[in-house]
């Protein structure tokens, strides 16, 4: 009788050490998903949105900074559709539709989105937004500029736009920047490039 009482009481302290672990680590999720921490840190590590980790935990991008894609990894892409640099310096292949997570200190009257990629099949088009398209004709190195749709940039600086970005067939993108210019520093890659510049957000269709 008593090694059956001692039993019970082992059983029932042990479903009170699991219950209480249990309740501990609801807890610690809880604490984490709540605690105060950067944008950044929200955004790869929580909510793995971001493809890229950038270590000083800022998702403010400057205006005009190229991203050599070749080697390096823009902390603001999205997590879809796009893979690291190539390790035989092809760049980063771009597949479907990603996006441009970032916060600005100051919001610029224009900004554009700007890469320098290569088309392998040509007839692709590149969408910035819901109508910004640039479209590449031939296969081929092209260097684009696209604007960002106002609607997709917040009023206030310091809060976290996204701007969508989608291609109709896989490119290989060798550049970024997020520009309030349509001008960049020059390029002297081993591609001659096509440059495209769309001028004005097209009005959507009404349908």
């Amino acid at each position: 009788m008593k090694n059956k009482k001692t039993g019970s009481l082992y059983a029932a302290g042990m479903l009170i050490v699991i219950l209480a672990m249990g309740l501990y680590y609801v807890y610690v999720l809880d604490l984490n998903r709540h605690r105060k921490v950067s944008d950044s840190y929200r955004y790869y590590y929580l909510d793995k949105k971001l493809r890229f980790w950038n270590k000083y935990q800022s998702m403010y991008v400057i205006p005009g900074h190229v991203y050599d894609t070749t080697i390096e990894r823009p902390y603001f892409l999205e997590k879809s559709s796009v893979s690291a640099p190539e390790s035989d310096g092809s760049g980063m292949n771009f597949s479907d539709s990603t996006a441009l997570i970032f916060k600005m200190y100051k919001n610029p009257d224009r900004l554009y989105v700007y890469f320098r990629l290569k088309s392998e099949m040509g007839h692709t088009m590149i969408t910035v937004g819901s109508h910004s398209t640039a479209y590449l004709d031939e296969p081929g190195s092209y260097e684009i500029y696209i604007p960002v749709e106002p609607e997709f940039i917040d009023d206030n600086p310091g809060t976290v736009n996204r701007v969508p970005v989608s291609t109709s067939l896989p490119v290989s993108i060798y550049a970024l920047a997020i520009t309030a210019k349509k001008s960049v520093p020059e390029y002297y890659g081993q591609y001659s490039l096509s440059r495209i510049t769309v001028e004005d957000y097209p009005e959507p269709e009404v349908r």
